[in-house]
């Protein structure tokens, strides 16, 4: 103790402040240490819940650009066979129209061959008919300057005579 005296220090003083700074401790743990240890471990809590749900609503947008990639995937399969059916069916109706026009085509390359053929002979009976009066009237011209009245009312009834028989016959 002497000691302690010889440096200053006196006993009775420093269990007075020993014990005033125990206090102090005890009243400082009291009101201040625990309510701000509760304050931080609700906030250790808060940032821990809101770092678990953070993580959550990570795994969650994942899972959900996961989910749209896929959706993505599967649309442009769809759009490529929806592509290929298109141009599968544009295809088919391109060679139905390309065959309805080769069937129209022969159709009307059928009715002109036969249009043909009527007119053809049409023009043959035509020609033929202009031919006999042709024939007729250059006959008709020959035999007025070379028939002599007597000779034209001898043909001219033989003509009566031929006309005459079929329509005979035919009763």
């Amino acid at each position: 103790m002497e000691i302690l005296h010889s440096l200053g220090i006196e006993v009775p003083v420093v269990i007075a402040q020993s014990i005033a700074f125990l206090i102090l401790m005890g009243v400082l743990i009291k009101y201040l240490y625990r309510p701000i240890e509760t304050i931080m471990r609700v906030r250790s809590e808060k940032i821990a819940d809101s770092l678990s749900g953070a993580e959550a609503q990570r795994q969650q947008a994942e899972a959900l650009r996961v989910q749209y990639e896929g959706q993505l995937a599967n649309i442009a399969d769809e759009a490529r066979v929806k592509m290929a059916q298109a141009v599968k069916d544009g295809e088919a109706a391109q060679q139905r129209l390309i065959e309805a026009a080769r069937a129209e085509i022969h159709e009307l390359h059928e009715r002109n061959t036969a249009q043909l053929a009527l007119d053809r002979e049409q023009l043959r009976r035509d020609l033929r008919s202009e031919m006999s009066e042709i024939a007729v009237l250059a006959a008709t011209k020959a035999l007025r300057t070379q028939l002599t009245p007597t000779l034209q009312s001898a043909v001219i009834d033989n003509v009566i005579k031929e006309l005459d028989m079929p329509s005979t016959n035919i009763n």
